[in-house]
């Protein structure tokens, strides 16, 4: 439940993860944008030829971020609360949180991102053609415009096939949502489409593959796997958000918890966090108010030689950054928070004391129990 990408910075309060995927596709786009420089400007140095690559895929780069920050940006507006975006395959990957409260907030913030893709693509694609006429000598920059122009109208394409979690799927759903009314049952028809588009696109890519076309094969066959993967996610995503439905924090999280004070020295404590029985985070109080939370991701970052000269309040997560809970909070929101911020546990507070902690286990422990509740009441 751990929030996916490695962070790499924060624009407007929300947080930037990308995936570790992304350094192949950035060293695939340098080396498109490589080639073009060589055909467009004929003698241009080997290096040189790198540079203008190197800068087309870190345009992109920006380009897919400002895709992403559209969608998180509409989404505040419209009143859903956004903390994280996640740059991924195929572009972006903004949270399944981020979804509307009505149909035509659904709608806003899936069109958001296309239309901006779309937008920079035609301006970067003139500009490139411009620069190309006014001046045959910057053929390379004129070529690195047009590489970039041109992936951002490929993002915005492709980013409308209609399967989950892209755009296109968010609109599918939106659709069947204003249509029917009914927002789970429009969630289960965009999860079949986005099912069948995707296991259309792995067959398109095995034919491909086939046909001599290997790597274009394969990259479609890829894209098909990430929308069929995309589609049982939201199946799963909408069985587990029916099952924890109108069920409260109080119910899922752990109570009697241990907590520390934040001048405390790890060493002084670490061993709470191991064996069988280990803790995965604990609340950080200070004068019975609740001021962090530390986890024990944290502590295996920091590497135990520094235990005896750490205190607490150097490295714990702390609010704003951190979400805080209060008991009467609805569980389902607040499984979404955990995913979203990467702790290993949420504390939950009442008045500002300390009342519990909502962890991954206990997450787990209560999605078992509800289960088997429901399981006993349908024998």
């Amino acid at each position: 439940m751990i929030g996916e990408g490695l962070p790499i910075g924060r624009l407007f309060g929300i947080e930037i993860r990308v995936s570790i995927i992304w350094a192949v596709l950035l060293a695939m786009i340098a080396l498109i944008g490589a080639e073009q420089a060589s055909v467009t400007a004929p003698g241009i140095p080997f290096a040189l030829q790198w540079v203008v690559g190197g800068a087309v895929a870190a345009g992109f780069l920006v380009s897919v971020l400002a895709h992403e920050l559209v969608h998180a940006i509409v989404a505040r507006r419209r009143g859903v609360p956004t903390t994280s975006i996640v740059l991924g395959f195929i572009g972006g990957l903004a949270p399944l949180a981020i979804q509307g409260r009505r149909p035509a907030d659904e709608l806003a913030i899936a069109v958001s991102g296309p239309l901006l893709s779309l937008a920079l693509g035609g301006v970067v694609l003139a500009a490139g053609a411009g620069v190309g006429m006014a001046d045959p000598g910057l053929g390379a920059v004129a070529g690195a415009l047009i590489v970039v122009g041109g992936l951002n109208v490929v993002l915005a394409l492709l980013s409308l096939l209609p399967g989950f979690p892209l755009d296109g799927g968010r609109i599918v759903r939106a659709i069947a949502w204003a249509r029917s009314g009914d927002a789970d049952r429009s969630t289960r028809f965009a999860a079949r489409i986005g099912r069948v588009v995707g296991w259309t696109t792995i067959g398109v890519g095995i034919a491909m593959a086939f046909l001599d076309r290997t790597t274009e094969g394969l990259l479609i066959l890829a894209l098909g796997w990430f929308l069929s993967t995309g589609a049982r996610t939201l199946d799963r995503r909408l069985g587990l958000e029916v099952l924890l439905r109108g069920m409260p924090v109080r119910d899922a999280m752990e109570r009697d918890v241990a907590w520390v004070g934040p001048n405390l020295t790890i060493d002084t404590f670490a061993d709470r966090f191991e064996g069988e029985n280990g803790v995965s985070a604990m609340a950080v109080v200070d004068d019975e108010r609740v001021v962090g939370v530390l986890g024990v991701h944290r502590l295996q970052r920091l590497g135990r030689r520094k235990f005896a000269s750490t205190r607490v309040a150097d490295v714990m997560a702390t609010p704003p950054q951190v979400p805080v809970l209060a008991p009467d909070d609805e569980l389902w929101g607040a499984l979404d928070l955990v995913n979203q911020s990467g702790l290993d546990g949420v504390v939950v507070a009442e008045d500002g004391r300390l009342a519990g902690m909502l962890t991954r286990r206990s997450l787990s422990a209560a999605v078992r129990d509800r289960m088997a509740a429901q399981q006993g009441g349908t024998a």
